[in-house]
């Protein structure tokens, strides 16, 4: 009875502490006067256009679709390898609890799935929301649990506060608001840092959309009214008669009028009569109230420009999406290298540091991107060789230095640990030094051609 209750009292006190390590202390002004008017149960400030970001920027336009989409499976293709710490030295390991999570991520995603839908909500939101339920006690204690990791959709989610000594209080989703998630089960990144602080709007990222929405909205009208200009047929005006007498139109001649055009000339009754004249007595009048022809929308320029903004906002090269006209690398290996430098490397990095949390339940274990399948990065490992090659003549580097700086493994000979300078490649540390005798018998030689009979 005894060891069930104080057993019972350690746990308590053991999920106590743990609740405290999400509180900010009592002496953090800061926090007092950025969140003092949180009170408990109060929602954080957050963007209310999150939605529409997803229906109308990702689900609604063709161009910020592609790029996204386009980054997102860039972003899920880099394989990520799993490295232990020993010392000081990162050792490729394996874990068979990890290898689980990292091939079947959760009950309807593999990794490669999961990590393309993170990227997406990550462009499209700002956020990437991670529902990653771990265990609270046992052996497993913080490794997650058989749901794995699952992601949130960051349009639905709210973050409510429980004071200011701890704002994150708890997550919801205005689905079922009934569900109180703990923060601890929740991995949160943010792909842009909001610089509002009221309410706390600042724990919820900023999406890079909403930079754009205007265009966005624009260019979302222009389609919208091509497409009714098609499906209309002809540009939109008035065909009216005109009067001799000069008298109106009254409401049921109008009527009629309109009854008559359906029956006769309106394709939805009848597609042959797409673009069939309207025949009638009388002289006719033509009144303009829109567009002669489609140019005139200037659609197809829009859509150029807001391409090229949405590329500038996720730092991407706007020619590896068909735009030949906004060009500024010399070939496309050089944007291709710039997408994954300005674009994927850091969001790749974001991710492992994320993940590292994860981990330290399994060990000391790290995720490392491997590069060296991407075509359009290699191209700097010939660069690289050269200017090492000269620090290897010079005796900078040796074999093995390079062979790290290159990302390839050291190769265990002494050999390859030694520096080397450029006469006669003579190591630096004496081993390949000349010995006394030769050194007489070269000052020997040096008198012998210089002709200096009397050697000192």
């Amino acid at each position: 009875m005894f060891g069930s209750k104080s057993k019972k009292i350690i746990a308590e006190q053991k999920a106590r502490i743990a609740e405290i390590e999400f509180e900010v202390t009592r002496q953090n002004e800061l926090y007092h006067a950025l969140y003092e008017m949180l009170s408990q149960g109060l929602a954080l400030g957050k963007d209310s256009k999150l939605t529409k970001y997803v229906e109308e920027s990702y689900e609604g336009n063709p161009d910020l679709f592609s790029i996204i989409l386009k980054l997102a499976g860039m972003f899920a293709n880099i394989p990520l390898r799993l490295f232990e710490m020993k010392g000081d030295k990162e050792v490729e390991a394996e874990n068979e609890e990890i290898a689980k999570l990292m091939n079947k991520t959760n009950y309807y995603q593999n990794w490669n799935e999961f990590r393309r839908l993170y990227a997406i909500l990550n462009y499209v939101t700002g956020n990437s929301i991670v529902y990653a339920p771990k265990f609270e006690n046992g052996i497993n204690k913080g490794k997650i649990t058989n749901d794995g990791l699952i992601p949130m959709p960051t349009q639905n989610v709210t973050i409510y506060s429980k004071g200011w000594r701890q704002p994150i209080g708890y997550y919801t989703l205005d689905i079922n608001e009934s569900y109180k998630i703990k923060p601890e089960d929740v991995w949160h990144e943010r792909f842009a840092p909001t610089i509002k602080f009221e309410d706390g709007r600042n724990f919820m990222g900023m999406s890079p959309i909403k930079v754009a929405y205007n265009i966005i909205n624009f260019q979302n009208k222009g389609y919208e009214i091509t497409a009714k200009l098609y499906q209309a047929g002809h540009p939109p005006g008035i065909v009216s008669k005109e009067s001799e007498q000069g008298g109106e139109t009254t409401a049921e001649q109008e009527s009629k009028f309109r009854e008559k055009w359906k029956q006769k000339y309106s394709w939805k009754e009848d597609m042959n009569n797409l673009g069939v004249p309207i025949f009638t007595l009388g002289k006719l009048a033509y009144t303009k109230i829109g567009y002669d022809n489609l140019k005139e929308l200037d659609v197809i320029n829009m859509s150029e420009h807001g391409l090229r903004k949405f590329c500038n906002l996720l730092q991407c090269p706007a020619e590896l999406f068909n735009d030949t006209a906004a060009s500024t690398y010399n070939n496309k290996i050089e944007a291709a290298k710039a997408i994954y430098t300005h674009r994927i490397i850091p969001d790749i990095d974001s991710f492992c540091s994320g993940f590292k949390e994860i981990l330290k339940a399994y060990g000391n274990y790290i995720l490392k991107p491997d590069y060296s399948g991407i075509e359009a990065l290699q191209e700097d490992k010939k660069k690289k060789m050269e200017w090492l090659s000269m620090g290897f003549d010079k005796g900078a580097y040796s074999p093995n230095e390079i062979r790290e700086r290159l990302g390839d493994e050291p190769v265990d000979e002494p050999a390859m640990d030694t520096r080397y300078i450029p006469a006669n490649m003579i190591p630096i540390d004496g081993s390949g030094e000349i010995d006394e005798e030769d050194k007489i018998m070269e000052s020997n030689r040096f008198y012998e051609e210089a002709n200096i009979n009397e050697k000192l």
